[in-house]
């Protein structure tokens, strides 16, 4: 077996001050294999191997003495050898002693400060790790750096910014180890190599912007969060109805409640339209009903669903198609578990809840405690890019039922209401549309309505009007051009209100 000391790489510190030094040594085995070691110098300046007890840890960072100007971009390789490659070639460069495995070993901290960082991973796992390790500990920098990643193009797996230097035909012959510094088409690579982190880098993965607890809990900075490109929520329902939102409809018994939520259903698996709301894509539903009779959930969908067949997928759960004892509990992991599975299944973009109380059973309604699973569970969902609509009962005082708490992580919340001249003996309902709650609803489209259902040729038909007849009157004298002073006189109202 042969060796031979083949190169030797200085650490120098800011003031371009030696401490120590890594050797590279190439050896031939007896069977002929070659192999590489680097062995670290810096036990008595530098003349014996290893690392003194106390060796700080700013010390193992390579290339400090390059870095002049914070303004300039900075490149941080895998390993000696390519950080000398990019110093020699005029650029600011670094790297940890000990290579990818020990880069939580240096501290970092010393080139807090440069504005545009460059990382420099190996075609490899063990690379991507590398760079990922040490991403963590340049977010926290005080100065903020803009980090970016730049990988070497057309090279091998394990490959680095050598084999990719040695891809240009102006270094076939360069030997990897050598200063390229004097090298006759020094300008020509510098440029190529000028192009290629100018155009080809990558930004940092959202992923890795993220600081981790153990449990899984992520934090992110204000800046990141703002430039992460979240899909933008569709209507499914204009304009109360987000795609990945959670939602209730709640009314008084007898009041309509199911005829309504049926119709939204339809209307959104269809692609339709319903009193003012409309909607512009037809999406699969799945409507989980807990105690109508199915007799009576046929006849109402004969008289919404032409045909019987909707655009989208329309999937019902009832308990007279069942053959299991009750309905699932979603306040219970095994009730909840029963539901996803049909979920995971069927995929419905929207799913109907309908009622609270039938689907929710476990726990006090009126404690929030017991709420919370069910919430979660609501969330979870929303989260996967499901709508979710729980359909509820009022209380005595005409508020939605049990625990005011479930409000909370809901987006919008309609409650149906009888007119003041309902009339007890006309068929077909009629209630009045209030939001309760709205986090996206504005002007008109935040206004009650009436909804009257009537039967025309047969079938059911909707018909709607505004509520507040002083509200109506100021619309139709704005679409007049009426000032808002003239208006507010017209109706004796301050100009604010």
């Amino acid at each position: 077996m042969s060796k031979s000391h083949v190169k030797t790489w200085v650490y120098k510190n800011e003031k371009s001050e030696s401490f120590g030094e890594v050797r590279r040594f190439d050896e031939i085995t007896l069977d002929g294999q070659s192999r590489k070691q680097t062995i670290p110098y810096f036990k008595d300046s530098g003349n014996s191997k290893g690392l003194p007890d106390d060796f700080c840890r700013t010390k193992r960072i390579f290339g400090m003495e390059t870095v002049k100007d914070n303004s300039k971009p900075l490149f941080i390789t895998e390993g000696e050898k390519c950080a000398y490659a990019l110093q020699s070639l005029g650029y600011q460069s670094i790297t940890n002693l000990g290579g990818c495995q020990n880069g939580h070993l240096a501290d970092w901290s010393i080139i807090d400060g440069v504005e545009e960082i460059f990382l420099c991973p190996d075609n490899d796992e063990v690379g991507e790790r590398f760079i990922k390790g040490l991403y963590n500990r340049l977010k926290l920098f005080n100065s903020k750096p803009t980090v970016k990643i730049l990988r070497m193009p057309n090279v091998k797996e394990k490959g680095d910014v050598c084999d990719w230097l040695k891809t240009l035909p102006e270094l076939s012959d360069w030997n990897e180890l050598d200063s390229l510094e004097g090298h006759p088409c020094y300008e020509k690579v510098k440029a190529q190599f000028e192009a290629l982190y100018q155009t080809s880098w990558e930004a940092i993965p959202v992923d890795w912007k993220y600081t981790v607890t153990s449990n899984g809990l992520r934090a992110i900075e204000l800046e990141d969060f703002q430039g992460i490109k979240f899909p933008q929520r569709r209507k499914l329902l204009s304009p109360w109805l987000d795609e990945r939102s959670i939602n209730m409809i709640f009314a008084d018994r007898g009041c309509g409640k199911t005829f309504f939520a049926l119709s939204c259903a339809t209307a959104i698996a269809n692609g339709g339209s319903f009193t003012k709301y409309t909607a512009d894509q037809a999406v699969s539903v799945m409507y989980l009903d807990g105690e109508m009779q199915a007799p009576l959930m046929q006849s109402r969908f004969n008289g919404l669903v032409v045909g019987g067949k909707t655009k989208a997928p329309f999937h019902v759960v009832t308990p007279d198609c069942q053959n299991i004892d009750e309905m699932p509990d979603l306040g219970t992991p095994k009730g909840q578990k029963e539901i996803d599975e049909l979920i995971y299944k069927l995929k419905p973009s929207v799913i109907f809840i309908d009622n609270l109380s039938t689907f929710v059973r476990s726990g006090n309604e009126n404690e929030g405690e017991s709420w919370l699973p069910v919430q979660s569970w609501a969330v979870r969902h929303r989260s996967e890019g499901r709508t979710i609509i729980f359909v509820h009962h009022t209380n005595k005082e005409g508020k939605q039922r049990g625990s005011h708490r479930r409000e909370d992580v809901m987006d919008i919340v309609i409650q149906l209401k009888k007119p003041d001249d309902y009339d007890e003996s006309q068929k077909g309902a009629c209630f009045e549309v209030h939001y309760t709650k709205g986090r996206s609803l504005y002007g008109d489209d935040a206004q009650p309505f009436k909804a009257t259902l009537q039967e025309i040729d047969g079938k059911p038909s909707w018909k709607h009007e505004s509520t507040d007849s002083e509200y109506a009157h100021a619309i139709e004298l704005m679409k007049d051009g009426i000032s808002i002073t003239a208006i507010a006189e017209e109706l004796g109202k301050n100009k604010s209100t």
